[in-house]
C-alpha cells in the first residue's frame, strides 16, 4: 500500500511539474513575444539603429523573395545554416515594417516555374558536388512601381554584410526618388582620366557604393552656385577652393543647406599640387 501511494504521489508530481512547464511556456509567449537577446560576440542579431529607421519609414509595399534551393541543399548544412540565419533576419525586418515589407520564401526546384522567375530575376545559381542542380541562395525585391531590386547570391562569407545589403535593397525599392548629394574633393574619388596610362581610373569603391543609394554629383573646384537640389553637399579634402567656390559654399550653408566635412592631414590618396 505504501509502494502504491509513493508511485501515485511521484505520478502526481511528474504531472505538476509538467503542468508549471506548460504554464511556463504559456505566459513566456505571451509576456515575451516582442522580447528578444542578443548574445552573439560581434551582435549580429542587433539590427543597427539605420537599419530600423528605413524599415520604419517605408510607405509603400515592398515585395521580397527570397530564394533557397531548400530540397537540392537538404545534404548541405553549410549553406542551410545561412539560409536559417537569412530567413530570421527577414523575419526581425517584418517586425519593424509591418504590413509595408512582404517576404515571401521560394524553394525554385530544377525546371520549374519558380527556377525561371529566379533566373529572370537575375539571380545566380551554384552546383553543389556531382548534382546539377542549381542552387539558389538570393534575394529579389519589388516595389509598387515595378522596380526590381536584386542580390543574386547571398554569399555566408560575408555575413557580416548581410543587414547591410538588404537594408539597401529594401531603401533602394521604399526610396525610388534618390536624394542628390554634391562631392567637392580634392581627391580622385570619381575615377576620372589617368593621362600615364591614357586609361580610364576606376572610381573608388566608397563613391561606387554611395551612387547605390545617393545621386552623386560631382562639382569642379571652380563653382559659382551650389544648386537648390542638393540635399547634402560634401567636401571630401578639398583642396585649392576658388573664391568663387567657397563664397557658393557660403551661401549654400547660409541659405540652410547640408553640409559635411571631410579632411585628413595625412592622406595617402592625395597628390601634390
Amino acid at each position: 500500500m505504501r509502494g502504491i501511494d509513493r508511485s501515485l504521489v511521484n505520478r502526481v508530481g511528474l504531472l505538476a511539474v509538467a503542468a508549471i512547464f506548460l504554464i511556463t511556456v504559456a505566459l513566456s509567449n505571451l509576456l515575451l513575444s516582442g522580447f528578444r537577446t542578443d548574445l552573439t560576440d560581434n551582435r549580429l542579431y542587433t539590427l543597427s539603429e539605420g537599419t530600423v529607421n528605413i524599415l520604419e519609414s517605408i510607405s509603400e509595399t515592398v515585395n521580397l523573395y527570397f530564394f533557397f534551393s531548400d530540397r537540392a541543399a537538404a545534404d548541405n548544412s553549410y549553406l542551410r545554416n545561412y539560409a536559417q540565419r537569412v530567413r530570421e533576419i527577414l523575419a526581425e525586418f517584418e517586425e519593424y515594417a509591418g504590413t509595408n515589407l512582404r517576404v515571401t520564401v521560394v524553394d525554385p526546384l530544377p525546371f520549374s516555374e519558380e527556377e525561371d522567375r529566379a533566373t529572370a530575376f537575375g539571380l545566380r545559381g551554384i552546383s553543389l558536388g556531382l548534382t546539377t542542380d542549381q542552387v539558389f541562395l538570393g534575394i529579389a525585391g519589388t516595389n509598387a512601381i515595378g522596380d526590381e531590386e536584386v542580390i543574386a547570391f547571398l554569399d555566408p562569407n560575408k555575413e557580416t554584410l548581410l543587414e547591410y545589403e538588404l537594408a539597401r535593397l529594401i531603401y533602394s525599392l521604399a526610396s525610388p526618388s534618390k536624394p542628390t548629394i554634391g562631392l567637392i574633393s580634392g581627391l580622385p574619388m570619381s575615377g576620372g582620366f589617368d593621362p600615364m596610362t591614357q586609361q580610364p581610373k576606376t572610381p573608388w569603391v566608397v563613391t561606387s557604393q554611395i551612387q547605390q543609394l545617393f545621386d552623386l554629383r560631382p562639382l569642379g573646384s571652380v563653382t559659382e552656385k551650389i544648386d537648390d537640389d542638393i540635399n547634402l553637399l560634401m567636401l571630401v579634402h578639398p583642396k585649392n577652393l576658388s573664391t568663387t567656390t567657397l563664397y557658393a559654399i557660403d551661401q549654400f550653408i547660409l541659405s540652410g543647406g547640408r553640409a559635411i566635412l571631410f579632411v585628413d592631414p595625412y592622406a595617402e590618396a592625395d597628390t601634390p599640387a
